[in-house]
């Protein structure tokens, strides 16, 4: 087996590795397990450089190859939607936190409704206060 071949298969297993790091994040952020998400997250940014490192030994565009190509597009989505779906855990995290540290607090359709339902029209077409 040639050095390129070698380095090539070696691209693609670092490219598998990380793909299985992105499937076990997105199961953790799922499960809202904040500890297993820093454990992932420290692995994949290892994953990541090991994974650039092995792109430039192979000394070529890796997406020429078609099998390279689809296998970096799956791993591009996965971190997409991963990215999507920890932005939303955060912001539920905040929102929950900001809930319980300020029990008067309502969520913003609830104190939309009740400005509503404690405003009424007079007659001459205005909002009575």
């Amino acid at each position: 087996m040639s050095e390129k071949t070698e380095e090539f298969s070696f691209f693609l297993q670092s490219l598998e590795t990380h793909e299985n790091l992105l499937h076990a994040e997105t199961q953790a952020i799922a499960a809202k397990h904040l500890d297993t998400i820093e454990s992932i997250l420290g692995k994949k940014e290892e994953s990541l450089k090991l994974l650039l490192q092995a792109k430039e030994n192979i000394g070529f565009d890796p997406r020429s190859n078609e099998k390279a190509d689809e296998l970096i597009e799956r791993v591009l989505e996965l971190q997409k939607r991963n990215a999507e779906s920890f932005r939303r855990l955060v912001d539920h995290q905040a929102e929950k936190k900001y809930s319980s540290e300020n029990p008067d607090a309502k969520p913003i359709n609830q104190r939309l409704k009740k400005a509503y339902q404690k405003n009424s029209f007079n007659k001459n077409g205005r909002l009575d206060f």
